[in-house]
């Protein structure tokens, strides 16, 4: 299989001197411009972003503690993902807290309809 070709990213848009980022994520136009997007509190915000990178494109995902602790305390992470929740861009699919697991999560489009 041929291996593509990477374009890199402007100055402006990335650490990297060279401009290739291993992962990013896309965020369309309509969804940044939805109502319900723009009600979100910045910590809902950042914590959706911070799901779509981890997510790496995939529409079910985990996001461990660990990742989230280095962004913001436990108790803001819960409360941006139950506002997330809320507004329709995720749901929880699996919750593995009495494991010790990760949770599993699934980004829905029920904002739309919000």
């Amino acid at each position: 299989m041929p291996r593509r070709k990477l374009t890199p990213f402007q100055p402006w848009e990335t650490k990297n001197n060279d401009g290739i980022e291993k992962r990013y994520f896309r965020l369309g136009a309509t969804i940044m411009a939805s109502e319900t997007m723009r009600t979100l509190s910045p910590n809902a915000f950042k914590v959706y972003c911070y799901m779509r990178l981890e997510s790496a494109g995939k529409r079910s995902f985990t996001f461990p503690h660990t990742k989230y602790c280095s962004y913001m305390s436990k108790p803001t992470f819960y409360k941006a993902r139950d506002e997330l929740i809320e507004h329709g861009f995720i749901d929880i699919v699996q919750n593995n807290k009495n494991l010790r697991k990760a949770n599993i999560y699934m980004f829905s489009d029920r904002w739309k309809t919000l």
